[in-house]
This record gives C-alpha cells, sequence and structure tokens, in this order.
C-alpha cells in the first residue's frame, strides 16, 4: 500500500505608518497592509535573474519578528527559499509567482515551528526537485498555514509535509507528476476548501508510518482528473487516501473523474467518510479495506464507478462499520482489477441501514465473501433496477445476518441470492429456502 482557520493578510498590518503613507501610490499602501514591501530588501519582480539568495535574506531578517515579506506582483525565480521560524512570505493571489530554477524545492522548512505561505503561486516549470519530494517540502512544523495558494507543475509532490499540523485551505494544487497534497505522520491537519485537479497520483494522500492517530480533518475540497501514472492495483489513481490513521474524517468532498477511488481507506481506524460527491471512477468509489477498524460510511452520493462502496476485508481484520444513509447508482461491471459490479458490500459488524442503489450492473448489495461474513444487519434498504437485489454468503462459517424489511424493485435474476464464493447455491431465499442456513435471518423484504 502507498505511499487546515486561515490566516489572512488584514492580520499581517504592522499599523502605524498605514495612515501617514496614505498619499503615496496604492501599491505602497497595499505593501505595507500585508507585510514588509520586499523593494525594501532590493527586490524586483520581473527579473530574469536568480533572487534567491536577496529573498532569502530578507525572509530570515523579517521572521524575526514574524512579520510577513510581501512581494508584489510579478515573477521571482528562485531555487531552494528554506523557511525559518516564524517565517511568512505573503503576496497578491494569482499575481505574485515564484518560479522554479531547479535542483531542489522552492519551500522548505524544517523544525520551524510556524511558518505561512499567502497568496503566492509556486510554479515548478516541471522542473528536477533534487531530493526533495514535494515542491513546496516543509518537516517538523508545529504550525503550518498555507492560504490562497497556487501550487502548480511539481516534478515530484505538489505539497509534502512530513509530521507537520496546521492548515491548508483555499489553495489550488494541479499538474503534480505525484500527489497534490501529501501529509506523513501529521498531527490534526484542516485540509479544506482546496482544489486539485490534474495530478499523476493520488489526490490528497495521509499517511502514518504505523498504525496511530492522526485526526486530519479533510473537507470540502474539489478533487478532479486524478491519474494513475504509477500504476499498481490501487496504490495510485485515487482522490483521497488515507493509510493506517486514526480519527481521520472525510466530509463534504467533490470528487470526479480518477482512475481508481474517490476515497481509499487502507487500515485506519474510526474514520468518518460523510457527505461526500463522487462520480465518474475507474474501480470502487468508496473503499475502506485491509485490517480497517472501525468506519461510519454515512450520506454519500456515488454515480458512476465499478463498484459504489466496499467495506471489505474481513479476512485481513477489517470490521466494524456503519453504512448508513448513501445513494448509489449507475455501478458497472469491469475488467480490472476485478469485475465488481456491485453497489455496496459489507463483511463484519456492520450495520447496513437507509441506503438506495440503482441501476448496479451485478447486485444492489452484498454481503460477505465465503466465509468472511459476520454480525452484519441489513435493514431498510432500497434495491432497484439491480439483476440480484442483494447477495449473501452461504459458505460454512458465516454467522449472524439478518436481511429483513428491504425493498428490491426490478430485480431480473433473484432478489436475495445464496453465494458459495463466486457461484449462486441457492434459489431466490426471498421466496423461502433459508432452513438450511440457520446463521441467515430473512424476513418481511418487499419485492416490486
Amino acid at each position: 500500500m502507498i505511499r487546515s482557520t486561515p490566516s489572512t493578510r488584514r492580520s499581517f498590518l504592522v499599523g502605524a505608518g498605514a495612515a501617514v503613507l496614505a498619499p503615496l501610490a496604492p501599491r505602497i499602501v497595499d505593501a505595507q497592509a500585508l507585510g514588509i514591501d520586499a523593494a525594501r530588501f532590493g527586490i524586483q519582480p520581473d527579473r530574469e535573474t536568480d533572487q534567491t539568495a536577496v529573498i532569502q535574506r530578507a525572509l530570515d531578517e523579517t521572521r524575526l519578528t514574524e512579520t510577513p515579506l510581501f512581494l508584489p506582483p510579478g515573477r521571482y525565480a528562485v531555487s531552494g527559499l528554506r523557511l525559518g521560524r516564524g517565517a511568512r512570505l505573503a503576496g497578491i493571489p494569482g499575481a505574485t509567482r515564484l518560479a522554479a530554477i531547479g535542483g531542489a524545492p522552492l519551500i522548505s522548512a524544517e523544525g520551524a515551528e510556524r511558518v505561512a505561505l499567502d497568496g503566492i503561486v509556486l510554479d515548478g516549470m516541471a522542473r528536477d526537485l533534487g531530493s526533495a519530494e514535494g515542491l513546496v517540502d516543509l518537516a517538523d512544523v508545529a504550525e503550518v498555514r498555507i492560504a490562497d495558494c497556487e501550487v502548480v507543475n511539481s516534478w515530484g509532490d505538489g505539497i509534502m509535509l512530513r509530521r507537520c499540523g496546521g492548515q491548508v485551505r483555499a489553495t489550488t494544487v494541479s499538474g503534480a507528476r505525484g500527489t497534490g497534497l501529501f501529509s506523513l505522520d501529521g498531527t490534526d491537519l484542516d485540509i479544506s476548501h482546496n482544489r486539485v485537479h490534474d495530478c499523476g497520483d493520488n489526490g490528497i494522500m495521509v499517511w502514518q508510518s504505523a498504525r496511530q492517530g492522526d485526526g486530519a480533518r479533510i473537507a470540502n475540497n474539489h478533487v478532479t482528473r486524478i491519474h494513475n501514472r504509477s500504476g499498481g492495483t490501487g496504490q495510485y489513481g485515487n482522490g483521497i487516501v488515507v493509510f493506517r490513521g486514526a480519527g481521520v474524517t472525510i466530509s463534504g468532498n467533490r470528487i470526479a473523474e480518477c482512475s481508481f477511488s474517490a476515497v481509499r481507506i487502507n487500515s485506519g481506524a474510526d474514520v468518518i467518510v460523510s457527505g461526500n460527491n463522487c462520480a465518474r471512477l475507474g474501480e470502487v468509489a468508496i473503499f475502506v479495506e485491509f485490517g480497517f477498524d472501525g468506519a461510519v460510511v454515512a450520506d454519500n452520493l456515488v454515480n458512476g464507478a465499478l463498484h459504489g462502496i466496499s467495506v471489505t476485508n474481513f479476512d485481513q481484520g477489517g470490521r466494524l462499520a456503519v453504512v448508513s444513509g448513501n445513494l448509489v447508482r449507475n455501478i458497472e461491471i469491469g475488467a480490472f482489477p476485478e469485475p465488481r459490479g456491485t453497489g455496496i458490500f459489507v463483511s463484519a459488524d456492520t450495520t447496513l441501514t437507509g441506503n438506495v442503489v440503482e441501476n448496479a450492473a451485478r447486485s444492489g448489495y452484498g454481503l460477505g465473501y465465503g466465509p468472511y461474513l459476520r454480525d452484519v444487519v441489513a435493514t431498510g434498504n432500497i434495491a432497484r433496477d439491480c439483476p440480484i437485489g442483494f447477495e449473501v454468503s452461504v459458505v460454512q462459517g458465516v454467522r449472524s445476518t439478518v436481511i429483513a424489511n428491504n425493498l428490491i424493485s426490478g430485480a431480473s435474476r433473484a432478489a436475495i441470492l445464496g453465494m458459495r464464493w463466486e457461484e449462486p447455491a441457492t434459489g431466490d431465499l426471498a421466496q423461502g429456502g433459508t432452513e438450511d442456513y440457520p446463521e441467515l435471518t430473512i424476513r418481511d423484504n418487499h419485492m416490486a
């Protein structure tokens, strides 16, 4: 398996000089409002020469008082700027551009405690990053603040954060050859209201080196056109990925046109996936897999995928979920890596309730695979226009499954079908025949 409240420029007022300088040129007034004007240090926009050294000296001086260094609109050629403790760099969104010379990340920091980037375009120019993984490459920063920025054309990841907290908000990341935003061993990061698109491998990744608390909040982002440049069977090509992290919330995101999943949770714990709008996915839209322990998947909409929602891998210890209030439609059967074609699949210690699946090519709902089915209750769901309403495993070793009070409409093959691995093993259990399967309780379902 594979590999945050924004600070506003108003908070950067330096105060007393603003009224005195009111008669001067508007650009000077704006600079005073946003921080210390870079022109004081001899920094000028739109020069062809490398301005790394002069900007670095200005950053080192202004950070001592945690005063922002303001770069007026224009282009600045730089490479390897380092943010020390308290460094703040501000510009005009969409107009202040740092253009990479290459050989290093544009911006890096290590052990800086607090750093901020506000209103800067960081353009990697698709140039080599040296040994760095991200165009913005920050490590061991307790309070990162990245807001109103654009991170574009990185030859690696767009933003790489190692052991960082803080927030990334209202920022666009596009054209990254790797992942748009990658947090490794983060703490309570707020990743919200961002736009991540046209990235080579993944959109947003939250990864822990070992299974432990993470606490990231990934909310209200727009993630689109995520590709699978590095290949594999699901490591790459996903909108949002969580690996091993506990206590992560993924909510209110719009995710579309990903080669694999919109949301992929691998070996996480106590994860909430709610209120996401997912469309046009190349594999499972929302995938909670391998040794996860505790997941709520609720109130999501999926339209177009090879499998809607899968909460699986009881064989790897994956267990304990609530899957409720989801709307899944237009699920197709593909060829890679598995045919699939099911709306929602669950396997262990799970309540499946209040969901609607329409037009799934194989089945509305799948319960268990082989002997990997335990303590599942499926009630109050609707399956419409699916060949099979429910598939349920009847292999020896399954335990305690209830399918009750569901509405199954337009099932052309069977309302409820017992399965032995991939093969049908029963007639339509909605019509009777459950005597040989005491582990199953099937009652009060309605067929139309």
